[in-house]
């Protein structure tokens, strides 16, 4: 085995690790939990087509606590590149973002730091 076959398969290895590392709130937020305070809260300023309201894009993704609370708002449906939202609580509660993930080309997204005391519209389709 040679430097150059050593090198390459290190660096792809430490790639994977970081990607995986990254994606794990994903794996946490697999359901809509309707029920949930902050879902109801917040699930009227999502869809599968994008925002239902203007949120602040953020130029610089900030670093996730993989501790921190990931609440999924909405479902893809049928729609085949639709978004999938999902909620970001910090542990202490004061830090919420709106993860947005999909689309055509499997861009993700985050908007915030959202108020907690932000209404979304109850029935978005009305507005």
């Amino acid at each position: 085995m040679n430097l150059r076959t050593i090198l390459v398969g290190t660096l792809l290895g430490s790639l994977s690790m970081v990607a995986s590392a990254q994606n794990d709130w994903k794996a946490s937020a697999t359901e809509v939990k309707a029920n949930h305070p902050l879902v109801q809260q917040f699930q009227g300023c999502v869809s599968a087509v994008g925002l239902n309201v203007e949120l602040p894009l953020l130029e610089k993704a900030p670093k996730l606590d993989p501790k921190a609370t990931y609440l999924r708002l909405n479902d893809v449906g049928r729609i085949r590149d639709g978004y999938i939202h999902t909620l970001y609580v910090s542990q202490d509660q004061k830090t919420m973002y709106i993860i947005q993930a999909g689309g055509l080309a499997g861009t993700q997204k985050m908007f915030g730091p959202l108020d907690a005391a932000m209404k979304c519209p109850k029935n978005p389709d009305a507005k």
